[in-house]
């Protein structure tokens, strides 16, 4: 057979999460402030992580509060809560490879250590 092999994407560390809905206000906000860039990025990654962290726990209390005997558990929204646990994950390596790129060495060991981590 002849069959193509369909090759799975793969992540690196060079790529930036700019398909997500949370990037964009992220880079934006950084580039109109007056402030510094880096510390306006931190700040916006804090706010998306948080408004992140929001969301999944209100769907975590909704789905805690809809079960019941006999019903079956919604998949649907586990999906949505593994989604939302995998852009917040995105974006904190994202910021650990933009500052990879723009520290000097010893934050870079430190970025490393926390990696393996």
């Amino acid at each position: 057979m002849n069959a193509a092999t369909d090759k799975k994407p793969t992540i690196t560390l060079d790529k930036r999460v700019t398909t997500t809905d949370t990037a964009s206000p992220l880079v934006d906000a950084a580039q109109s402030s007056g402030g510094t860039p880096e510390k306006n990025a931190s700040e916006n990654l804090r706010e998306v992580i948080k408004a992140l962290d929001a969301e999944r726990t209100e769907l975590v209390k909704n789905t805690i509060e809809n079960i019941k005997p006999g019903k079956p558990l919604d998949l649907s929204v586990v999906r949505e809560i593994n989604k939302l646990e995998t852009k917040k994950n995105r974006l904190i390596v994202a910021r650990f490879a933009s500052l990879l790129k723009k520290s000097g060495p010893e934050v870079q060991t430190i970025v490393h250590q926390i990696i393996e981590i």
